[in-house]
């Protein structure tokens, strides 16, 4: 589904236009839809917490996670919480 559409979320509106970026991006947000369906990680309807530490890895995720919900690939609600890690 990734491969057929070139359409993509608005939070990729200022990401770079190359052919790397964008395989990159699809082959992300493809192992990241695998992962969660091996894990069968979803439920129709969960909320799901994803915290951010402010790092690339967390936000890369929160964007894949982001990206599959759109494209109606992740039936779930997404809330998004900045983790302090010095508390």
């Amino acid at each position: 589904m990734l491969d057929e559409n070139d359409d993509i979320h608005p939070i990729f509106a200022g990401a770079p236009s190359t052919t790397a970026f964008r395989k990159l991006r699809k082959r992300i947000v493809r192992q990241t839809r695998e992962a969660v369906e091996q894990y069968g990680m979803v439920r129709r309807g969960d909320r799901w917490l994803v915290c951010l530490s402010g790092g690339k890895d967390s936000y890369t995720l929160l964007a894949a996670l982001i990206e599959l919900q759109w494209r109606g690939l992740l039936p779930v609600e997404l809330l998004a919480c900045n983790l302090d890690q010095g508390q």
